[in-house]
């Protein structure tokens, strides 16, 4: 679900042939975008690099300085996209009095990010089940996200907060539930409007959460759907 852009990333694969100048930065991007394409055109299996060099007119040299082959470009493309993810959703620090903002920006940035890359997650699917590596960066993404919320939630105890039960098992359940969503409306539900989602979600994350408040503290009243919706779209003017 929602990825903590502070958080370390894993990485699928070791540091080798990162570019360091800036052109070379460049033309590392213009070979992911290829096989962005590629991957998406033909999918995991059918990709080929012959394809991705001539639609990025590099040569297969210039590819293999960046990359080791078909698989590895294609996990950078699954690290881009998390990355995405990440950067998209989770703010640098959880703010009590911003609790309920925060947890509406970031349901919403993470739904509207997955969409954005819908095809390349969904033609990057079988490649959990293909790649041992690829299997291994998703579950280490899920663990650190949930040992991420693990420690909010400690946060907000300490402050006062009741959040009951298994903090590990909240956890879990918060964030597989909005994964689990956004999966399935990209797959099964594309007639549902992200509005919708995210409208949905954030209620079940304010009633799970927010009762747990301590009594008698100060917080603003929580937007509506119309507030937040403004709010989130002035902030966000350039998607």
């Amino acid at each position: 679900m929602l990825r903590y852009a502070a958080m370390e990333s894993s990485r699928i694969r070791p540091f080798h042939h990162e570019p360091i100048q800036d052109r070379g930065y460049k033309t590392r991007q213009k070979v992911l975008n290829a096989a962005r394409k590629v991957l998406v055109r033909r999918g995991y299996q059918a990709a080929r690099v012959a394809e991705i060099t001539k639609l990025a007119r590099v040569g297969y040299g210039t590819f293999y300085k960046y990359f080791l082959n078909k698989q590895d470009v294609l996990e950078a493309v699954m690290e881009e996209v998390y990355t995405q993810l990440q950067e998209a959703s989770f703010p640098p620090q959880v703010v009590v009095a911003h609790l309920e903002d925060q947890i509406r920006k970031g349901i919403t940035s993470y739904l509207e990010v997955y969409y954005k890359n819908r095809e390349v997650l969904l033609a990057l699917e079988p490649a959990s089940l293909l790649s041992p590596r690829i299997t291994k960066f998703l579950a280490d993404m899920r663990e650190k996200e949930v040992q991420w919320m693990v420690r909010e939630i400690g946060n907000l105890n300490s402050q006062g907060w009741r959040i009951k039960g298994s903090p590990e098992v909240f956890s879990l359940a918060m964030l597989r539930t909005v994964d689990t969503v956004a999966q399935d409306w990209i797959t099964r539900r594309q007639h549902l409007k992200l509005e919708e989602l995210a409208e949905t979600l954030c209620e079940i994350w304010y009633r799970a959460i927010l009762p747990s408040r301590p009594s008698g503290s100060d917080q603003p009243p929580r937007p509506s759907a119309a507030e937040a919706e403004d709010s989130h779209t002035a902030g966000n003017s350039n998607l």
